[in-house]
């Protein structure tokens, strides 16, 4: 099952949003106290977790109208959630029989949009109504539908910061459940017959005893000793250890990291398999993960993320995050981010309202959890977007041309290495922000930075202090010549003098007093030695010494 939309009126700051779910991963992101939590429990009110929640305490769940109905709204409007989502007879049959049974009428095609509003009134009365496509309900029918969904556990929840385990084994051990398919309980069943053979072969003694005892009894009883029925019916209780350096240890022997992380996998696990299961009662359930950043580095938030999103689109399994980190929002769609604001009203703190994100302001989520100005990222799209772990960052297009071009040379040391991407960041001025260039770098598993070397003197501290090595991960570009300290000053000589011979007057405009003359006029020749470089068809690698540097480094970028 996949929710599509959530609409909510008159719940805690939510006076009236509604929220849109686009693909199979939606990060929703604001500062605190702008609603992600009531977002939440408005759709954990219809939509749980029953088959392992029983285990723990949980808080009070459900609406008490006088204490969730918004405060600043007169009068005794209902508090409303209205949900819209979409049901497959592939993933979710056992929904997908159950609408059709209280639809009357048999469905057409594969799947079916499925509409539910639920109403909390004054009085504590609840009312339903359910749309199956465009056709309205009976209240019974609804209700049913509506008590189907409640019943089911159709949203599997992960609160990172609550940190907690679903089963609780000896000594406080956290235990997770693990599914199995009829293949596999058929498998399990023939041994269990054999565990309960060995069992009654080496309890004998225990027999004896316990018989004795009971003799004492008037009534008199044979004792047998055997494995609980109902143990294995398709799921059970395992611990988990991870090895690490040939060593064993038990998941809560673990970082909180470590643990969160490894919890939030098993839980996909456990959706995946279930939406796999060839099982005509099946509802594929989608995942809720609230701040799954919790007690991770950034450099392994970067590479959580990245996995979060990867398994979601690979798995088909919905997953809704809530989170503070810039590494958990999607960089593959901007429509799957949701940012959440808070309006002010009179100097006052009012109504949750739904920040819309698109192309044109894509980066508001970035720059809201950052604290950044939305102008400071316009140079980083490209970068931020890249579906590659390993990146060259270069000033501009010039400079990816001529590596790109050079790879294509196929002479040895100055190749490009398989599953690189050679990104564009705008000029050595957006290098200047050493917060986002951190978040930049951190977000892929391995980072060149390369900008021209009549920068150096500016950028060489702030390269140092985000953790950069020069050589390793940052490199300046050019000769220490006067003019020849930029990626040009590498070119073979023969072709700076054949550019410069033929464009004179844009050499002397490069003198001009006038700035922009002079940036048009560098432009151009950058265009023109570029042109002039390509179709140059006697290059050969003694042309190319000033190169081999960066080449070397970006051999160190393949995985």
């Amino acid at each position: 099952m996949k929710l599509d939309i959530v609409r909510v009126q008159n719940y805690r700051t939510l006076e009236n949003v509604e929220v849109k779910f686009h693909g199979y991963y939606t990060a929703i992101s604001g500062q605190n106290n702008a609603g992600k939590t009531s977002l939440i429990k408005a759709i954990r009110n219809t939509f749980k977790d029953n088959s392992r929640e029983v285990y723990f305490y949980r808080k009070r769940e459900g609406v008490a109208y006088r204490d969730d109905k918004t405060q600043w709204t007169k009068g005794d409007g209902d508090i409303v959630f209205d949900y819209e989502m979409t049901v497959t007879s592939a993933d979710d049959p056992g929904l997908f029989l159950f609408i059709e049974k209280f639809n009357e009428e048999k469905l057409v095609g594969e799947s079916v949009r499925l509409r539910v509003r639920v109403s909390y009134k004054s009085n504590d009365e609840t009312d339903c109504v359910a749309w199956v496509g465009p056709k309205e309900l009976s209240n019974y029918n609804s209700k049913e539908i509506l008590q189907k969904l409640t019943s089911s556990s159709l949203a599997f929840m992960h609160d990172s910061a609550g940190n907690y385990a679903h089963i609780f084994g000896p000594a406080g051990r956290h235990l997770h459940e693990m599914m199995f398919t009829a293949d596999e309980l058929k498998q399990i069943s023939e041994e269990v017959q054999k565990v309960q053979n060995k069992i009654k072969k080496i309890s004998k003694a225990h027999k004896t005893e316990l018989s004795e005892l009971l003799g004492h009894l008037e009534e008199k009883y044979d004792v047998d000793f055997a494995i609980p029925e109902g143990m294995f019916t398709g799921s059970i209780p395992f611990a988990v250890n991870l090895r690490d350096k040939n060593v064993d240890i038990p998941l809560n022997d673990w970082g909180s990291g470590t643990k969160n992380r490894t919890q939030i996998l098993m839980s996909m696990l456990q959706t995946s398999r279930i939406r796999s299961k060839p099982d005509e009662n099946k509802i594929t359930p989608f995942m809720i993960i609230e701040e799954p950043e919790s007690f991770l580095h950034p450099s392994a938030q970067a590479e959580f993320g990245r996995v979060l999103i990867d398994l979601a689109n690979e798995l088909k399994i919905q997953t809704i995050v809530t989170t503070h980190s810039p590494y958990m929002l999607c960089q593959d769609s901007v429509i799957s981010n949701v940012l959440l604001g808070r309006k002010q009203v009179y100097g006052k703190t009012k109504q949750t309202e739904v920040i819309d994100v698109k192309e044109d302001n894509w980066m508001e989520p970035f720059g809201n959890i950052l604290g950044l100005n939305n102008a400071e990222f316009l140079a980083w799209k490209e970068v931020l977007f890249s579906g590659k772990q390993c990146v060259l960052l270069v000033e501009g297009d010039i400079d990816r041309s001529y590596f790109e071009h050079i790879g294509t040379l196929c002479i040895p040391e100055l190749s490009l290495p398989a599953g690189v991407d050679i990104v564009p960041y705008g000029g050595k001025d957006a290098l200047r922000n050493s917060i986002l260039l951190k978040f930049i770098v951190e977000k892929f598993k391995k980072v060149l930075v390369t900008f021209d070397l009549d920068a150096k003197s500016d950028l060489e501290r702030i390269m140092t202090q985000i953790g950069l090595v020069e050589g390793d991960s940052y490199l300046p570009v050019g000769l220490p010549k006067p003019g020849k300290d930029c990626i040009e000053g590498l070119l073979p000589e023969r072709v700076l003098a054949k550019v410069y011979a033929q464009y004179t007057d844009l050499v002397m405009q490069m003198g001009s007093a006038d700035t922009k003359e002079r940036k048009s006029a560098k432009n151009s020749l950058k265009q023109k030695l570029l042109s002039e470089f390509k179709a140059d068809k006697t290059i050969v690698k003694d042309d190319l010494k000033g190169f081999v540097a960066v080449f070397k480094a970006l051999a160190k970028l393949q995985l």
